[in-house]
């Protein structure tokens, strides 16, 4: 900003408005006196020779070829052009978004440019998901009467996912028999030390011959509930977490306390479970290796988020969501290329970073619907928020995707 010379400031001082406002700060019970209204970027023209010249920058330094949130939200909108272009509505959502999130390491590591795409997608395997017609159908119904009537039996199809992809005859057997019996397969992955794996609480061990779980397991769906819990811990020496079922003789013994109020309307109350006990090596999810949660989130993860863009429609339809043009074409897209991928019969390390982008973009749809004041009620505010955080935060996503890119 511009400084005032000496005589500018001097006539200023003693400018007939000057005094008046100064008399009307001293005289305590004067009433305020008006100022003229000024610009608060310079003081008024002079002809004086000022203190310090005027800057200016020269026009190249204003021509980057990308500006940091730009560069920042790149790898997410790579990811979204593989469904089409992405409206500009959610290329604001991705920049702000992308820029929000940005944490030290991100910083400093960014680059200057835009990374070179690759020119080829890398290898994928099969993976199917043989329960679709069944999902498929409980989505219809989340479109025409929201998702709290319908979140228990939608999220239960993805507790069949785990069953038939990832368990040995054996223990998807044992898992059907107590099904019958009226227990739901929980599946427990937030920990209480965090989200870094290294920090996890939630262990395994072996002592004398003996396989021991720590569990300390936090935000679980229905968790507080006698329950066959699917459990990830920290295993030693491991990058990824293992996976291990807990019979319901096992959950019974451990602590179990509901968290926090139920969100919506009812339908969802989160647990807290903490304990340990004694496992064996049978009860250890194998089949699936060691990206097995990753397989199965990359499954899961489109149909949910098509849950949500059902949901928010269903919101909007029903006058407690205002939904403007912008918004509905991010939701369109972003249910569209859902409903794209969920189709998808393939896992690789390219399709696991296009659901991750997808999640993202949900979850900046839903926080920015919440912060711009379009959702009128609290509790459903509330419940867009969380959902944003189910199956993948905006951080996380964010994160996975950048160090993806990184493995390239």
């Amino acid at each position: 900003m511009p400084i005032a010379s000496r005589r500018t400031r001097e006539r200023l001082a003693a400018s007939p408005d000057t005094a008046r406002a100064r008399c009307a700060h001293d005289a305590p019970h004067a009433p305020t006196a008006r100022l003229p209204m000024m610009p608060d970027t310079a003081l008024p023209d002079t002809p004086d020779t000022p203190d310090t010249p005027a800057r200016t920058f020269p026009a190249a330094a204003h021509a980057d070829a990308a500006d940091l949130p730009t560069l920042a939200a790149q790898p997410v909108r790579e990811r979204l052009a593989a469904f089409g272009a992405p409206p500009a509505a959610l290329d604001a959502l991705l920049r702000a978004g992308a820029t929000r999130l940005l944490d030290s390491d991100m910083i400093i590591a960014q680059p200057r440019a835009h990374a070179a795409a690759r020119a080829a997608e890398r290898a994928t395997t099969p993976l199917r998901y043989e329960q679709s017609a069944q999902t498929e159908a409980v989505l219809e119904q989340i479109a025409h009467e929201g998702l709290a009537p319908h979140f228990k039996p939608f999220m239960r199809g993805f507790s069949h996912v785990m069953s038939a992809l990832f368990l040995t005859p054996e223990q998807d057997a044992k898992v059907q028999a107590y099904r019958a019996a009226g227990h739901h397969l929980r599946f427990l992955m937030s920990d209480g030390g965090g989200p870094a794996l290294a920090a996890w609480r939630s262990t395994v061990r072996v002592e004398h011959g003996r396989t021991r779980l720590a569990i300390d397991k936090v935000w679980g769906i229905e968790a507080h509930r006698e329950s066959i819990g699917l459990v990830a811990v920290r295993a030693p020496g491991a990058f990824m977490p293992a996976a291990y079922l807990v019979w319901p003789e096992q959950y019974r013994t451990l602590e179990r306390a509901a968290c926090g109020e139920p969100f919506l309307e009812g339908g969802l109350q989160l647990g807290n479970v903490r304990g340990e006990i004694e496992t064996t090596p049978e009860d250890r999810l194998r089949i699936g290796g060691p990206n097995v949660f990753n397989k199965y989130l990359t499954i899961v993860r489109p149909y949910f988020v098509r849950a949500l863009m059902a949901h928010v429609g269903w919101l909007a339809r029903e006058g407690r969501l205002a939904l403007s043009p912008a918004h509905e074409s991010v939701r369109r897209f972003v249910a569209d290329a859902a409903r794209a991928q969920s189709r998808s019969c393939v896992y690789g390390a390219d399709v696991v970073q296009r659901v991750l982008a997808l999640k993202f973009a949900a979850n900046e749809l839903l926080g920015d619907l919440v912060r711009g004041g379009a959702v009128r009620r609290f509790d459903d505010q509330r419940d867009l928020l969380a959902l944003s955080k189910m199956e993948g935060s905006a951080y996380r996503c964010y994160y996975e995707i950048r160090m993806g890119t990184k493995r390239a």
